[in-house]
């Protein structure tokens, strides 16, 4: 449990949830939930949360997820559930304060000067509150002192709530050490390979059975009826003008901001790994003198990027063994320490680290520091863009919906508001168009208008609205054999090949678990794996590794498991207890994030119960239901 929390401390669900809970609980606060009006999104025991609030925190949190993970796409975050993740944490958000308010519960003013003040984003390079600083973060972020410190009061109350809720949290030693070794421990299989690829050639399908297969699967190959539309996107991003913003701003951002910017110390590096075959110092040697034949070649003026793709067993090997840009505390410490000794240009001597040997050449580097404001001038006149846009949003939708209301076309709005007209590729019903994130019931709409048809309300968006028109029509239809022929045979010959494959497997697991039955020489060994379900060399199995784990040694797992090319048959080798040195350097971490565990588990199961009891009315599901792809 708490391997995998530390595991995926850079998921997109983590970093998410961690986006949010800043968010809300840093400078949007409960007290950004109070708007004075619009829309109402939902009511939560009668007290509104409003669309508009919803909206700039939807904004603001995407913002904050796309600056760290700039590729992350619609389908990702829908995936996610990314708007149910925001709305949900602003509902638990109310309930608290409601709950904080029954209690009496409540932050002295000396207790909240104490906690603005020692806010590093308001303290200055002498780290002392800066109040020159705290009014221009304020500022940048749209808020007045008294608006922050509102909100804020209201976020320590909720903290102190939390607080109080965790109190009884605890564990003992015992649970800590069983936890350590459960999420620690080691199994190697050995195993035997049945793979259905080599036998895909060796079968023919007639005719017969292709028309057979087309016919029973027609539902498969329906095309469904699609549309085209023409659109707006009024939006911040659709509206922003960033010729609009001045460097006066840009430079007051940047300064209020500045935190944003600190640059850690990095090394822009390329690397090979060889891996030992197992874990003999003998296979360490092996590999060590694998790799300084590789370095002598190197030396001799061979191209690193050539040799990586040429002997690195590393997924980077591709690329040349191109690691990018990393930073201190990114990478094991072994690795890390020899990368971050080198100068731009420098080979390293091969260096061992739990993954293998590794031969690092040091490309580039950059010194810690603050980003200069020249890099990230175009960034932030982007975003001041969008929130100047953001205020005259409601204006241009406005006297877009007059143009449409007194007959004119699309065209002639998108001309007289300098909006762009974009045109869609045809779409399905249930399927956003590309590039729009829309709900089932807004695709809906939009299917239910006549060809050359305009919305008369407009659309909303997570983002923002859209004016549609529907341009063009294409009834559902079946794709002919000829069409799909070949998709049909390649099926048909996998299905044959991997039941062929399936057979093998199954009758040499029969033949080795009879009595003194010998062992096939082909068997492999794996290399150490955990409980998290991928195993290397053979790929990400949960139901092979959770097997593996509640085997006895030495026995053969009683079933056939399907991989992503093969067949195997496999016996536990070999059970790894972690080693007492790691527990007693690490015993102190793992009590700490067991407690912290259980702490979230009482705060969990405590938010559970406000919302069992309370009265949550959805206004407005199509904000929060996201459009399936």
């Amino acid at each position: 449990m708490l391997d995998a929390i530390r595991r995926n401390a850079q998921s997109w669900g983590v970093k998410v949830i961690f986006g949010i809970i800043i968010l809300v609980f840093v400078f949007w606060g409960v007290g950004s939930f109070r708007s004075e009006r619009g829309d109402v999104l939902a009511e939560i025991n009668e007290s509104p949360l409003f669309l508009e609030d919803f909206q700039r925190v939807y904004r603001q949190t995407l913002d904050n997820l796309r600056q760290e993970n700039p590729n992350v796409s619609v389908d990702e975050l829908e995936r996610m559930d990314f708007r149910g993740q925001i709305f949900g944490q602003m509902v638990n958000t109310k309930l608290m304060e409601q709950e904080a308010a029954r209690l009496g519960l409540n932050v002295s003013a000396q207790e909240l000067r104490q906690a603005i003040t020692g806010m590093q984003v308001f303290r200055n390079l002498e780290d002392r509150f800066d109040p020159a600083q705290y009014q221009a973060v304020l500022r940048a972020h749209n808020l007045t002192p008294s608006q922050f410190e509102r909100d804020f009061r209201g976020d320590l109350v909720i903290q102190r709530l939390q607080e109080f809720i965790a109190l009884p949290a605890a564990v003992s030693d015992q649970e800590v050490r069983d936890i350590f070794i459960f999420a620690q421990e080691e199994t190697v299989l050995e195993y035997l390979s049945f793979p259905w690829t080599t036998e895909l050639d060796g079968f023919d399908v007639d005719e017969e059975a292709v028309e057979a297969r087309y016919q029973s699967q027609l539902n498969t190959f329906q095309v469904p009826a699609r549309i085209r539309i023409a659109y707006l996107n009024i939006s911040p991003a659709e509206l922003a003008d960033p010729t609009r913003v001045t460097q006066e701003e840009i430079a007051a951002y940047y300064t209020a901001m500045a935190h944003e910017y600190a640059q850690p110390e990095q090394v822009k590096a390329r690397h090979i790994l060889i891996t030992p075959e197992d874990d003999t110092e003998e296979a360490q040697e092996r590999a060590r003198e694998a790799m300084l034949e590789v370095l002598v070649r190197i030396q001799a003026g061979e191209s690193f990027a050539d040799m990586a793709r040429e002997y690195s067993q590393d997924t980077s090997a591709a690329q040349g063994g191109d690691l990018g840009w990393f930073g201190r505390g990114e990478m094991v410490a072994e690795f890390e320490d020899a990368a971050f000794s080198l100068e731009p240009g420098q080979v390293g001597e091969p260096v061992r680290s739990p993954f293998g040997w590794h031969l690092i050449q040091v490309e580039d580097r950059r010194e810690s520091g603050v980003v200069p404001l020249e890099e990230v001038a175009a960034t932030i006149r982007a975003r001041l863009a969008e929130e100047h846009a953001l205020e005259r949003l409601p204006e241009t939708l406005d006297l877009a919906m007059e143009q449409i209301i007194v007959g004119e076309s699309l065209e002639k709005a998108a001309e007289k508001l300098n909006l762009e007209l974009r045109t869609s590729e045809f779409f399905p019903m249930g399927q956003s168009p590309s590039g729009l994130d829309l709900s089932p019931e807004a695709v809906a709409v939009l299917f239910g208008l006549q060809d050359g048809a305009i919305t008369q309300t407009p659309i909303l968006m997570a983002d923002g609205y859209l004016l549609a028109q529907r341009i063009d029509f294409e009834p559902q239809r079946v794709r002919p054999l000829e069409e799909v022929r070949d998709r049909v045979v390649a099926q048909l010959r996998l299905e044959k090949a991997k039941e062929a494959a399936r057979t093998k497997a199954e009758q040499a697991l029969g033949a080795i678990t009879a009595e003194a039955a010998e062992i096939p020489e082909e068997l492999r060994t794996s290399a150490p794996f955990g409980r998290q379900g991928f195993i290397p060399g053979l790929g990400f199995h949960p139901s092979l590794g959770s097997d593996a784990f509640g085997a006895p040694v030495g026995d053969w797992l009683p079933e056939v498991y399907e991989m992503q090319d093969s067949f195997i048959v496999a016996r536990v080798q070999e059970r790894i207890a972690p080693p007492e040195e790691q527990w007693f350097a690490e015993q102190d971490e793992w009590r700490a994030s067991l407690l912290q565990s259980r702490q979230r588990e009482f705060t969990q199961a405590f938010v559970a119960e406000l919302q069992s009891k309370a009265e949550i009315r959805i206004l407005r599901q199509d904000v929060l239901r996201p459009a399936p792809r």
